[in-house]
């Protein structure tokens, strides 16, 4: 992995988000992570403490409000960012889409596929200022429709597919300027997070499903560092992609 480097991490307080931080700290690059409560941030403030290429940033991916304060904390850090990895996300849609509460829809919407989109805005004067110009969207298989899974993800799936859609218009509008623009699936991650969703895809989903998901679960340090090979490695031409963490193309 290449050393020196300035990331922006989105959700780096926790599962796969903490796991690139920590491996990128141990890379000697700087990290800016972000998480929506520095207070309650235990783990990735003792990481900050002994780390001091780290930087914590206080980000709600839901909230205007705190997207807009964002430049003037990122101002005080650092004139550039090389690597932007967009992974913050919530994941609690286990709904039919004939159940999928009204709420559901909007959080999911609005964290996922918009907060995103609107912190991009804000990070593009910073990304510009660096050669690396390499833009991460975390996604997930699910969102796929070519290769549509037949399991309950309603509001998730169709928020991510949605950021899918937003990389690959943001991969055509910055090719000019020399951008990477890309979405990964991080794989069905063995965090809290996940296990939760697991839990309540096993109350709905066909006992084939469940048991092929049970087969590809891999562990945020495992994700991340698949991750983090696969960004390392991008080119002009992987612009506009969706891939696996294994470095697999995937079909939108």
């Amino acid at each position: 992995m290449s050393s020196g480097l300035t990331y922006f991490v989105t959700g780096g307080n926790r599962g796969l988000g903490f796991a690139i931080v920590k491996q990128l700290a141990a890379a000697n690059h700087k990290v800016i992570a972000t998480t929506r409560d520095v207070a309650k941030s235990v783990e990735l403030q003792k990481l900050a403490d002994s780390n001091s290429n780290i930087h914590i940033v206080k980000l709600d991916l839901s909230s205007i409000e705190s997207i807009e304060a964002l430049d003037a904390q990122i101002s005080k850090i650092t004139d550039g960012v090389d690597i932007f990895i967009s992974n913050a996300a919530i994941s609690d849609s286990y709904y039919k889409v004939t159940d999928a509460p009204r709420d559901v829809w909007v959080n999911h919407y609005l964290t996922n596929a918009l907060g995103p989109i609107l912190v991009f805005q804000t990070l593009y004067k910073y990304l510009q200022k660096r050669p690396t110009k390499k833009v991460v969207f975390i996604s997930t298989a699910a969102a796929s429709i070519t290769q549509y899974i037949p399991f309950p993800a309603s509001a998730y799936a169709q928020s991510k597919a949605a950021l899918n859609f937003s990389t690959k218009e943001l991969s055509s509008e910055l090719q000019p300027e020399g951008f990477v623009v890309i979405a990964v699936s991080p794989g069905l991650v063995s965090t809290d997070m996940g296990a939760y969703g697991f839990s309540q895809i096993k109350k709905l989903a066909s006992p084939e499903v469940v048991d092929a998901l049970e087969k590809v679960s891999v562990s945020p340090e495992d994700s991340s560092a698949g991750v983090l090979k696969l960004i390392d490695g991008l080119t002009e031409k992987d612009n506009g992609t969706f891939f696996n963490y294994t470095g697999e193309e995937l079909a939108f």
